[in-house]
C-alpha cells in the first residue's frame, strides 16, 4: 500500500533561489497550458510534446528537469478531469501565492542519508525523523512549500505490517462532546484545538485589518496568521494519529458510522464537527487497519443510532442536550454516546461473523 512520508528540508540560500525558481517555472507552465487550452482545442499529450520546443525557446526551462515540467501538464489534466467528472469549477490561473508545489517522478531524486539529492538544484538537507523501511519503494516525491518552510514528501509502496491476531470487537460513537465514545465505556477527550486558539487567531486576524492592503507590514501580519492555522493543523493532526493508532492497535474489529461528514459540517455546529475532523479519523482508522493486516473496519448506517436501546432495541427521540440514556422499557441507563456506541456495535457483530477472519492483502 502507499503510504507518504514527509520530512522537512533545510536549504542553504542557493538551494532556495533554486527551489523557489522551480516553483515559479512550474507555475508559469501551468499558466500558459490553461490559456493554450482555453484559447485553442488541444490535449495534454500535445502539449507534453511541446514542452521541448519551449525549452529551446526559453534558457531558464531547461534548468527544471523535465520530469517536473510534465506533471504540471498532468496536474492541469487532473483539473479538467475533475470539472468533467465531479462538477468541479473550471480550471484557474496561479498566482504566487496559490501555487505551492512541483513533484519528481521515480527519477531526478535521490535520498542518500540525511541529505536529498535534487536535479538541477543540488543535494539538500533535510530532517530524516524516521527511517524509510528498506524494503519500501520510494513512487514519487513532491516538494512543497508551505508558510514554514519546504517539505519533501515521499510516496512510498510500502508492505503489510501484520499485527497480532485480536478478536476483540468495538463500537465508536463520534462526537463533540467527546471526540468518540467507546462501547466499553471509555471516553477519547476532545481537545478543542481551534476552539481553544480563538483568542489568539482573532488578534493576528486583526492584526492584518488594521495593516495597509499591498504593505510589507501587512504580508508580515498574513504570514504570523497562516503560521498559527498551520499550528492547530498539526495539532490536529498529531491527536488523530495518537488516537487512530491506538485503536487499530487495540482492537480487531471497529464498528463506526456511515455519517455525511460533509453534511453535517455545513450545519449548526459547523465549527465544532471541522473542529473535531471526523473525516480525519475515519480516514486514518481506514488506512491503518489496511497496513495492519488483521484489523477491519465495518461501517453501519447511521439512523437512530442515539435513539435506538442497546438493551433491548426500543427506539425514544432525544435532543441533543439529553446526554443521558435511560430506557422507558428496560430501565437500561448509560451515556448517551456510549450507549450510541453499543448500538453500532451490536449492528456490526451479525457482518463480523459473516465476513470471518481478514485476510491479510499482499503487496
Amino acid at each position: 500500500m502507499l503510504k507518504v512520508f514527509k520530512y522537512k528540508l533545510q536549504p542553504n540560500r542557493k538551494q532556495s533561489l533554486a527551489l523557489q525558481r522551480t516553483l515559479d517555472v512550474c507555475r508559469d507552465i501551468f499558466n500558459l497550458s490553461l490559456e493554450q487550452r482555453k484559447m485553442q482545442r488541444t490535449y495534454a499529450f500535445e502539449q507534453m510534446r511541446q514542452l521541448t520546443e519551449l525549452k529551446a525557446a526559453y534558457p531558464e526551462y531547461k534548468e527544471v528537469h523535465v520530469h517536473v515540467l510534465q506533471n504540471v501538464i498532468k496536474k492541469l489534466q487532473r483539473s479538467f478531469e475533475n470539472m468533467w467528472e465531479r462538477g468541479a469549477g473550471f480550471p484557474r490561473f496561479k498566482s504566487w501565492k496559490r501555487y505551492n508545489s512541483f513533484q519528481f517522478n521515480n527519477t531526478g531524486f535521490r535520498l542518500a542519508g540525511r541529505y536529498l539529492q535534487l536535479s538541477k538544484i543540488g543535494n539538500v538537507k533535510l530532517r530524516l525523523s524516521r527511517e524509510i523501511p528498506e524494503d519500501a519503494v520510494i513512487k514519487t516525491l513532491n516538494v512543497k512549500k508551505t508558510v514554514s518552510g519546504w517539505y519533501a514528501c515521499f510516496a512510498v509502496d510500502v508492505p503489510i505490517q501484520l499485527l497480532p491476531k485480536s478478536d476483540t470487537s468495538i463500537g465508536i460513537d463520534l462526537g463533540i462532546e467527546n471526540l468518540a465514545a467507546l462501547s466499553n465505556g471509555e471516553m477519547i477527550q476532545n481537545p478543542r484545538l481551534y476552539e481553544k486558539a480563538q483568542a489568539e487567531l482573532r488578534r493576528a486576524q486583526r492584526r492584518v485589518a488594521r495593516r495597509k492592503k499591498g504593505s510589507h507590514r501587512r504580508y508580515k501580519a498574513v504570514v504570523l496568521l497562516q503560521k498559527l492555522h498551520e499550528h492547530i493543523q498539526n495539532q490536529r493532526l498529531g491527536w488523530a494519529h495518537k488516537v487512530t493508532t491506538d485503536l487499530v492497535r487495540r482492537f480487531g474489529t471497529i464498528g463506526i458510522e456511515n455519517l455525511n461528514i460533509k453534511g453535517l459540517a455545513q450545519g449548526i455546529l459547523a465549527k465544532q464537527v471541522h473542529d473535531a475532523g471526523w473525516s480525519q479519523i475515519v480516514g486514518f482508522l481506514k488506512y491503518k487497519a489496511e497496513h495492519a493486516g488483521t484489523r477491519r473496519i465495518i461501517e453501519t448506517p447511521a439512523p437512530y443510532t442515539s435513539q435506538e436501546c442497546p438493551n433491548c432495541g426500543n427506539k425514544k427521540k432525544k435532543s441533543l442536550s439529553e446526554r443521558k440514556h435511560k430506557c422507558e422499557k428496560c430501565g437500561y441507563t448509560t451515556h448517551r454516546d456510549t450507549a450510541a456506541a453499543q448500538v453500532i456495535l451490536g449492528r456490526i457483530a451479525p457482518l463480523d461473523a459473516q465476513i470471518g477472519d481478514p485476510i491479510p492483502c499482499l503487496v
